[in-house]
């Protein structure tokens, strides 16, 4: 958030994270393709759900953010009264921990990133192994 320096000088300025406790926050989940993206979805919303330190109300919110290049990407936000970032952090890992259980548990993989290669297998493909070449420079 940007707040000019005319604001800050002319009015008075009031921090509220000082005196509310409440805190918005984010988790980011990336699933394999092919996952059951719903089924992610009801997972994602029961680990939110079963956690004591989160509040159902405003009720958190699971979106399917995106096609990534590795992953179908989830966030889920949700607000949770807070003594610091040390509590929220450790909020945070517990929902790690506990969306890894449910992952496991029904089958879906969290994503880490990979390539596919396709050859052209059309004609012969040449292969060729080579000896390292030794290093230093001397003939």
């Amino acid at each position: 958030m940007l707040v000019p320096n005319s604001v800050i000088l002319g009015r008075t300025v009031i921090n509220w994270t000082l005196i509310d406790k409440t805190i918005r926050t984010v988790l980011r989940i990336g699933v394999a393709y092919g996952s059951p993206v719903r089924e992610v979805e009801r997972l994602i919303y029961e680990a939110v759900n079963g956690h004591d330190s989160i509040k159902h109300e405003p009720a958190p919110m699971v979106v399917f953010e995106d096609f990534g290049d590795n992953a179908l990407a989830f966030e889920v936000y949700f607000w949770c009264d807070v003594a610091g970032e040390r509590q929220l952090r450790q909020i945070r890992s517990d929902l790690r921990f506990k969306i890894t259980d449910l992952f496991t548990e029904h089958g879906i993989t969290i994503a880490f990133p990979q390539r596919d290669v396709h050859l052209d297998a059309s004609k012969p493909l040449q292969i060729e192994l080579m000896r390292p070449q030794p290093s230093g420079g001397g003939a």
